[in-house]
């Protein structure tokens, strides 16, 4: 992974740098926040490369294990041509330093969290949903997933919300 947190940055999550950037590069609130990005970034890397070192799967989830895709994110690539230039910038950046192949500047790809299936001995459940990344905690279809599940562990009942 690059060592200047700030140029990587630049690159992978550009939003993070405006933000930092409005608070000042080198005020005390803009390293803290570069700080923690880069922390998780790193605490990241290091499980991913030992993970890595000790081939997939190295573990198995004795549960159901789901999968939730933000389709609207996951399709951004067939939507390039209409971004934004600045967007379309960001887009070719990021092809270079993600999972997703050289010609997406997707983080991940759909045959990257299939890959979650070798993970589990029980249930993997792989559903794209009609959101986008950022909106996917709030999507209504979310939350009814995930409140299910959570519901049917503890032996309650669950009436979906309608959306």
């Amino acid at each position: 992974m690059c060592e200047d947190a700030f140029k990587f940055y630049e690159v992978f999550q550009p939003g993070t740098i405006q933000q930092i950037n409005k608070l000042g590069k080198d005020s005390k609130a803009g390293k803290a926040l570069l700080q923690k990005w880069w922390r998780s970034m790193r605490m990241f890397e290091e499980h991913a490369q030992r993970s890595i070192a000790k081939g997939e799967p190295f573990h198995k989830f004795n549960c159901d294990l789901w999968c939730l895709e933000a389709r609207h994110t996951m399709d951004m690539g067939s939507h390039i041509a209409d971004a934004p230039a600045e967007f379309q910038k960001e887009w070719e950046g990021k092809k270079r330093i993600t999972a997703s192949g050289p010609d997406s500047g997707n983080l991940w790809n759909r045959d990257g969290f299939k890959k979650w299936a070798d993970w589990t001995n029980e249930d993997f459940n792989y559903v794209e949903v009609e959101t986008d990344h950022n909106s996917a905690k709030n999507a209504v279809e979310v939350q009814n997933i995930v409140f299910q599940e959570l519901a049917g562990f503890c032996g309650m009942d669950y009436t979906p919300a309608k959306g």
